[in-house]
């Protein structure tokens, strides 16, 4: 049976893993990172990042953002000038590879805990809504930066 939500421990390796991978890789230091639960399978926001796992358990780690902070995300991991971005699918790109990342850093703490983990490879969704089929609850953090928050939830399937 897939677990509810992720034991404290891997909240606080994700919140870590969040804070290193904006402040070494994305040159933006959050403001706050807090731990948050979340109650939703649906997602609409303009950036929606997807990244599907199976092993002891399977389920979506998904990450979410304003298309304003996506784009400064992905133009500081590049090193450009956010205006600079002419194609969604640059953000897109950036965007994929932070959720990466972000994944990666949580496989590690979950393997570390003596689970098995695989992953897929990240999706990206602009300007839409996506819903996952995995249990109404999940674990993560919020990242604050410049004002706005970056989600970041693993959740379960059901």
């Amino acid at each position: 049976m897939a677990p509810d939500t992720i034991e404290p421990q891997l909240v606080d390796s994700l919140r870590d893993a969040a804070r290193e991978i904006f402040e070494t890789m994305v040159f933006l230091t959050p403001s706050s990172i807090e731990p948050r639960q979340t109650n939703s399978t649906f997602f609409d926001a303009d950036v929606v990042g997807l990244l599907s796992f199976t092993g002891t358990a399977s389920g979506t780690v998904a990450v979410t953002a304003s298309n304003k902070l996506a784009r400064l995300m992905a133009a500081k991991m590049l090193m450009m000038e956010p205006e600079e971005l002419t194609e969604d699918a640059e953000v897109a790109d950036a965007f994929g590879e932070i959720v990466n990342m972000l994944t990666g850093s949580f496989k590690n703490a979950w393997v570390a805990n003596g689970n098995q983990m695989e992953l897929s490879v990240p999706n990206v969704v602009m300007a839409g809504s996506v819903s996952i089929n995995s249990q109404p609850n999940g674990s993560g953090v919020r990242v604050m930066v410049e004002g706005e928050p970056v989600d970041v939830g693993v959740h379960f399937d059901a």
